[in-house]
């Protein structure tokens, strides 16, 4: 089995990455605290329904979010599925523009500021960042470039799908 976690710092395109896997057939969860990673790699193993699985896990989590580390320790050791982490960056100048565009308030602001809400987070992801097997940094790419890169780093070009193109003819009499 195939498990992608796919992390990062919030406002740096984890939804679009998201849709590039759903895109490409894999099963998608968005928001799955982290306690949770090894339930669900343990269901897919055991039923076999499903054999490629991406799953967004992020601060959103909260206080769960610290588990992350663990899960992806214990789905290792004891399902025998080594998780890939793909974790998505974007300097802070990005990110605080891209809040401003879409006036959402940052998980980890609170009563703050966007920009202190940004360090926290880039804060408490270091440590998830240095086991990440791929890093990419959105802040120069627009959402057609993010969406390849994804492909050309994460997905086996020969298995994704293609697109296709359904004609319908129709006519009276």
């Amino acid at each position: 089995m195939e498990l992608t976690v796919i992390t990062g710092m919030s406002g740096a395109g984890k939804s679009q990455a998201m849709g590039v896997f759903e895109d490409a057939g894999w099963y998608v969860v968005d928001n799955l605290p982290p306690r949770l990673l090894t339930d669900l790699a343990r269901l897919f193993v055991t039923e076999g329904k499903f054999d490629r699985a991406a799953v967004v896990c992020d601060i959103r989590g909260g206080a769960f979010f610290d588990d992350l580390g663990e899960q992806l320790e214990i789905t290792a050791t004891q399902l025998g599925v080594q998780p890939r982490i793909l974790f998505l960056e974007a300097d802070d100048d990005v990110l605080l523009n891209r809040y401003r565009e879409t006036r959402r308030r940052h998980p980890l602001a609170g009563t703050g500021t966007i920009q202190e809400g940004i360090r926290r987070e880039r804060a408490m992801l270091e440590g998830i960042r240095r086991r990440a097997e791929v890093v990419i940094d959105t802040s120069r790419l627009n959402i057609w470039d993010l969406r390849r890169t994804v492909v050309e780093e994460m997905i086996d070009p020969g298995a994704r799908q293609r697109m296709q193109v359904l004609f319908v003819s129709f006519g009276f009499k």
